[in-house]
């Protein structure tokens, strides 16, 4: 079994987990407001927030550009993103059972969510990329295995309306523009 249209596979060498673009985004997005303020521009804090800023955008289908193994490939790097990763998922333990779509659409990313987010399922996300980066994760692209933030909500899935049909993705499946 393949995943679905509209997931990534989010690795360091060829271990990592499958995940569903937006759910990828909306986490990236999070966790690139907690890596630290870069001390300089063009440092490894400064490349790092802004590539996750980048792929957070999303735009992408498929293959948003996340390269955590390039990311964490320096003593520096790696301690960035251990403590981005941190930092967000204690944000997330203190924050509300669930985030609601008008907060998520003060975010920045392209699209607009419909329903709200259960912080639970970005709190399995976190540790998804805290088992990677420590490498725990050995589950390849091949594997058939759950993808993180999935398994504490199985019947809830909230969908993001998107400006047209080749970006048009959701939580869990893909909702095209309905005509009007």
């Amino acid at each position: 079994m393949h995943p679905a249209m509209g997931s990534t596979f989010v690795s360091v060498g060829d271990r990592g987990f499958w995940l569903r673009d937006s759910l990828l985004e909306l986490w990236l997005r999070f966790a690139s407001l907690h890596i630290e303020d870069p001390r300089e521009p063009g440092g490894e804090a400064a490349t790092i927030r802004d590539q996750w800023l980048l792929a957070s955008r999303g735009c992408f289908n498929g293959c948003v550009p996340i390269a955590i193994g390039d990311d964490i490939a320096t003593p520096e790097g790696r301690r960035l993103v251990h403590d981005a990763i941190i930092s967000l998922q204690h944000s997330l333990k203190l924050g509300p059972p669930m985030i609601s779509a008008d907060a998520l659409n003060l975010l920045g990313l392209q699209g607009t969510f419909e329903d709200d987010v259960e912080t639970g399922r970005l709190i399995e996300v976190g540790q998804a990329f805290l088992d990677l980066v420590d490498g725990k994760i050995t589950t390849t692209a091949g594997d058939n295995a759950q993808m993180p933030g999935y398994r504490c909500v199985p019947a809830s899935v909230p969908h993001i309306s998107w400006q047209n049909v080749a970006t048009a993705r959701a939580v869990g499946s893909i909702h095209p523009p309905q005509p009007g």
